[in-house]
């Protein structure tokens, strides 16, 4: 009986192994037979977080930056009128979060299982949070609107570092990576680090109470295979 209780398990964790490899054989052959296309404005902001899981996977995409008077055109026919929009051999998804998510799944910047999954979506939505609460600060100090960019900082920016920034550092501290969890750079990483970075444009000083978060951007930045990205990359405010 026991032999057989052997034989079986060992036959289940085979069985396991060889599924694991044929689907990740196929998403190999998906990944590649994929055309896809990113659509945004010339700058960074929401769309750049899906440019990093393209560029640190190596997979192939057309990166359309659009202009202002392009973008009236098109607005019409987007359900939300908003960007970005990725298409996925010419059909579109809508809404950055739902394309980072999708992108996620499909490119390996995602978590385990549906818990880390959870546990990852848990985080960026605290981290959109603090985006829309900074936004007036980024877009007047990036010189999208007009407004006073000091008192955006002491209004908008500082009581959102003082409220979210501690939060984020705890999660750093739980994990035995350079990343936000344990299993490693995801796509979360990268939302945050890249809004990290533009922040720290607009004050050098921001992260000097919040190393943890420091060492995620410089983390993310060197990660060799986004080397390359980075060196290309346009010099844009946000």
């Amino acid at each position: 009986m026991n032999s057989y209780l052997s034989f079986y398990e060992a036959f289940r964790s085979a069985s396991r192994l060889v599924t694991l490899i044929m689907y990740r054989l196929e998403m190999r052959k998906c990944k590649k037979a994929t055309e896809y296309k990113l659509i945004y404005f010339d700058i960074r902001n929401l769309a750049e977080t899906a440019r990093l899981m393209f560029e640190c996977s190596g997979t192939k995409y057309e990166d359309v930056r659009i202009s202002a008077s392009e973008w009236s055109e098109l607005k019409k026919s987007t359900p939300f009128g908003m960007l970005p929009v990725l298409e996925v051999n010419g059909k579109p998804v809508y809404e950055s979060q739902a394309i980072n998510r999708y992108l996620a799944g499909i490119l390996g910047f995602g978590g385990r299982n549906n818990f880390e999954n959870a546990q990852l979506d848990a985080v960026a939505d605290s981290f959109k949070d603090f985006r829309s609460a900074v936004r007036p600060f980024i877009y007047v100090a990036g010189g999208m609107n007009e407004g006073d960019t000091e008192e955006l900082r002491k209004t908008a920016l500082l009581p959102a570092v003082e409220s979210y920034f501690p939060k984020f550092c705890e999660r750093l501290k739980a994990s035995s990576s350079s990343f936000l969890f344990d299993f490693g750079v995801s796509w979360v990483d990268f939302d945050i680090a890249d809004c990290l970075y533009t922040l720290v444009g607009f004050d050098q000083h921001l992260l000097d109470n919040y190393p943890e978060l420091g060492r995620l951007v410089t983390a993310v930045r060197e990660i060799p295979s986004l080397k390359s990205y980075y060196e290309r990359r346009p010099v844009r405010p946000f």
